[in-house]
């Protein structure tokens, strides 16, 4: 994208010093103005990443606004990828609800933990805590 000149009085003492600084190196406008915007780059990046935390919190919001960035210190998260439907390992046989044993237990399998049906069922499966998913 070419670069449109300024109309600041710094401006006018950039381009002098431009057009001196390209009649010096013998390099075109074009090359001479990507090896300064380079050099410029790096300076500032070097400073914001060694520095950053030193900048008052004021400075940095400003820093910020003027890079356009959420915060330099900041990166934003990876999308989360879309929850798949678990298979259900878990099942009570009176009610017919399921589970897949992720996340936190359904109230309808806490509640059957106390029952007579649990209890008799617990003394033919002691090692299970609740009874398989047939399939």
């Amino acid at each position: 994208m070419p670069r449109t000149p300024s109309t600041a009085r710094s401006a006018s003492k950039i381009n002098a010093s431009l057009a001196a600084a390209v009649a010096r190196s013998g390099m075109d406008e074009q090359a001479l103005l990507k090896a300064a915007t380079r050099e410029a780059y790096e300076r500032v990046t070097l400073l914001l990443s060694t520095s950053f935390a030193d900048f008052t919190p004021e400075q940095q919001r400003r820093i910020q606004a003027l890079v356009g960035t959420e915060g330099a210190a900041r990166r934003e998260k990876p999308a989360k990828a879309a929850k798949e439907d678990l298979p259900p390992r878990f099942w009570l046989p009176h009610s017919g609800a399921t589970w897949s044993g992720r996340g936190r237990v359904p109230n309808a399998f806490l509640s059957w933990e106390g029952t007579v049906a649990h209890t008799e069922w617990k003394k033919t499966h002691p090692d299970q805590r609740f009874p398989a998913y047939p399939g």
